[in-house]
């Protein structure tokens, strides 16, 4: 046999002996554990330190941006500030007939601009148009890609 071979063997036969003490070492007595330093290391889970390249995990802040978005632009359409997608999609198909196959609503940045609507067709010929609407009238504002 050669090297590699042996390595291998000794290897897996060091993951069986390893592993059958590992699935023990919970029934095992106080004494046993002591034989078993090794095992009890690998089971215990210990924090990381701070200056260590593993980080301790953090709980992260549960984002509820979605949520926030769609609020806003219910209110939008509440308040009057923006027309319905059944509206835009009406004057889309209108215009440019295909299958609709993205929208997207744009928030303003700036206080005093409107709402956008993004909205993307697939036309039978394969092209994809991308037209912006103003969501306040539902006038189409641009369009990108061969009419």
């Amino acid at each position: 046999m050669n090297k590699y071979c042996k390595l291998f063997i000794c290897g897996f036969l060091a993951l069986c002996v390893m592993g059958s003490a590992a699935i023990a070492a919970p029934q095992m007595r106080k004494l046993d554990r002591e034989a078993f330093p090794l095992v009890l290391a690998f089971q215990q889970k210990r924090r990381p330190v701070e200056n260590s390249i593993v980080r301790p995990n953090v709980r992260r802040p549960v984002v509820r941006e979605r949520n926030y978005r769609q609020n806003t632009a219910r209110q939008a359409l509440k308040s009057g500030h923006i027309v319905s997608l059944s509206v835009i999609r009406k004057r889309v198909k209108q215009s440019f007939p295909g299958k609709i196959v993205d929208v997207r609503l744009l928030e303003p940045k700036r206080n005093n601009r409107t709402y956008i609507y993004k909205v993307k067709v697939l036309r039978k010929d394969g092209k994809l148009l991308e037209l912006k609407i103003n969501a306040a009238n539902a006038q189409i504002v641009s369009v990108k890609g061969n009419k």
